[in-house]
């Protein structure tokens, strides 16, 4: 995951190696580092930090490393690295089946986002398109056994992964 943080480190000579030192040490790749040397307040100076790490639990250790070395972290954001889900799905498909598999989707752990396009055009065969981003491979393989599981006690097409 990459993380971008806010930090403010005491105003002394060795504080700006000391807060980047626990990302290395907890596998960490630093990305970019922004040191506002010029603007002192408090007898602290404001540093940003943009830093890959592979685990929410490294992130807690580079935080908990932060505590303890004092340094203050005013904001910290972390974005996932998400993979794409998509589907279409074409028979003879009702609103409330719809409901029951995007209800369905929506419990797996590390879903993101989800969005659904339903043609009711025609009277019988419908089309659904359902894409969304989640946050493991797990999740994924979760996702497609629950759609074929559907697709299949529903009598429906179901077509999977068109995109990137």
């Amino acid at each position: 995951m990459r993380v971008n943080a806010d930090l403010r480190l005491k105003d002394m000579p060795g504080q700006l190696i000391g807060a980047l030192q626990p990302i290395s040490d907890h596998d960490g790749n630093i990305m970019g580092v922004l040191h506002s040397r010029e603007k002192v307040s408090g007898g602290r100076i404001n540093v940003n930090v943009n830093f890959e790490i592979r685990t929410e639990k490294g992130l807690e250790l580079v935080l908990e490393d932060w505590r303890k070395r004092e340094v203050d972290v005013v904001r910290i954001d972390h974005l996932f690295e998400t993979f794409p889900l998509e589907y279409i799905l074409v028979g003879s498909l009702l609103p409330d089946e719809m409901r029951t598999i995007t209800d369905g989707l929506q419990s797996l752990e590390g879903m993101e986002s989800l969005d659904l396009r339903y043609s009711i055009s025609g009277q019988k065969e419908r089309t659904a398109m359902i894409s969304g981003k989640v946050r493991s491979r797990e999740t994924i393989t979760q996702a497609n056994k629950l759609m074929a599981e559907r697709a299949k006690r529903m009598n429906l097409l179901l077509i999977r992964g068109f995109g990137d």
